[in-house]
């Protein structure tokens, strides 16, 4: 039976952090010591005396400041040049500044209220609009809305990028901060100015704020009697792997031959539970990813102990699979467990840290790359999946895009996943030459 994917559906199981990043959450305190043209920060003069409000701000802000370029000594991928840090930062004041001069769009600095608004989206509750975002291609792009949140009935698109919040231009603008401004009280409203492909003009969506319930991250169910469907919406949550372990064995107690594990728009999380889910299906002992630290050592992650799930697998990926779903569909391919079948990956092959600073903000900063098994590095590259797939797209107007009801939004969205039906076909096949070998190994041992 043919099955139909509306494009805002496609992202009914999609909840990541609000970017596609793999992070490892990580304390630390420190004890800096750093030479500047400045007093030290931490020095509250000699008589002891309090400092005004101003001088007092601007010494948490130094403080901050060298907390951050300690860690980057200490952390970063690369070896960096603190005197230009310290540099920069003295002429701007400004950590997001300082940290421009990386290049690097991953390691990034949180203020307090920016690190509180990432912490409590990991609680699975928070009010907004209920869109997942990152960035591609230095723009601020959605990478899927949630299925029946503001963001999804108001047209909100996979791929369209945000240029402006209530005005305010996107362009350089932190993530996080992004973040924080679509962010309110329920009730209260944000205007979303979007450049979408095919439209030449900049759409405007005005949404109401609501109470966002992230969905389950795990969403299993049985196709045509003998396939199971899981999707898998993040690499978040203490629970996530016990569910992604239960839901497949509620699958094979129901018949289940063969596995389509759907990592679309899937935007990462934790690295160490994208290894655990792979040890689900990767043989004890092998490996299942290689991290690359700034001295160039490299360390494996294998799979350990456990019962494995060994039917015929396929994976679903498509452009917005990316940092931990790249992780774990990497590994089935390399290690042939799986086909991969979509379109190529996004391309996030390094892996980020954040460090909580004494202020109550953050930095998240960028300390290994990853390769896949077989010694992949896929950062800006992605995946190529073994069957390549588009999936259509619809031919909405600027006008129905831009359409206040969402009703008729929905209707012109409506496609047939072909992506889905061909990874069905592709499951068959292996499941058909799965039998054989079977039947061939039963008569030799007879």
């Amino acid at each position: 039976m043919p099955m139909n994917l509306n494009r805002r559906d496609g992202a009914r199981r999609l909840y990541s952090l609000g970017s596609v990043l793999a992070l490892a959450l990580v304390f630390c305190t420190a004890v800096i010591s750093v030479v500047a043209t400045r007093a030290n920060p931490w020095d509250k003069g000699s008589a002891g005396h309090p400092a005004s409000h101003a001088v007092a701000a601007a010494e948490s802000s130094d403080k901050t400041a060298l907390e951050v370029v300690w860690y980057l000594q200490r952390f970063y991928i690369e070896k960096v040049d603190t005197a230009k840090l310290l540099s920069t930062y003295m002429k701007r004041h400004s950590i997001p500044d300082m940290l421009e001069i990386l290049k690097d769009p991953y390691t990034r600095y949180m203020n307090p209220a920016e690190f509180a608004t990432m912490q409590e989206n990991m609680k699975g509750e928070f009010e907004g609009i209920g869109i997942t975002v990152g960035i591609r291609d230095n723009k601020l792009t959605v990478v899927a809305p949630l299925e029946g949140t503001p963001g999804y009935r108001a047209g909100i698109k996979p791929g369209d990028h945000i240029v402006t919040i209530d005005g305010r231009p996107t362009k350089d603008m932190a993530l996080d901060y992004a973040v924080s401004l679509m962010r309110g009280k329920k009730g209260t409203t944000v205007t979303l100015g979007i450049e979408r492909n095919n439209c030449k003009e900049l759409l405007d969506f005005k949404i109401v704020r609501d109470v966002i319930k992230a969905p389950p991250p795990v969403e299993a169910k049985m196709l045509d009697g003998k396939i199971g469907y899981l999707i898998l919406g993040a690499f978040m949550g203490e629970d996530t792997a016990d569910a992604m372990r239960r839901s497949l064995e509620e699958l094979s107690a129901r018949g289940m031959q063969g596995l389509i594990l759907d990592l679309r728009y899937n935007g990462g999380g934790l690295l160490d539970l994208a290894i655990k889910i792979a040890g689900l299906f990767v043989p004890e002992g092998k490996p299942i990813v290689y991290t690359v630290s700034r001295d160039g050592s490299k360390h494996a992650a294998y799979a350990g102990p456990g019962k494995r799930f060994t039917m015929p697998m396929v994976v679903l990926v498509n452009e917005y699979t990316a940092s931990a779903s790249e992780i774990l569909s990497g590994a089935l391919q390399d290690l042939e467990i799986a086909e991969l079948v979509g379109v190529k990956t996004f391309g996030k092959g390094v892996v980020q840290q954040i460090f909580p600073l004494s202020d109550g903000s953050a930095v998240t900063i960028t300390i290994s790359k990853y390769l896949t098994p077989n010694g992949r590095s896929i950062h800006g590259k992605g995946i190529e999946p073994d069957v390549v797939v588009e999936l259509p797209h619809t031919e909405a107007s600027a006008e129905k895009a831009a359409d206040k009801d969402p009703e008729a939004g929905d209707k012109v969205t409506q496609v047939k996943d072909v992506q889905l039906e061909k990874a069905k076909a592709v499951l068959l096949k292996r499941i058909e030459a799965n039998k054989a070998k079977e039947v061939t190994r039963s008569r030799q041992a007879a």
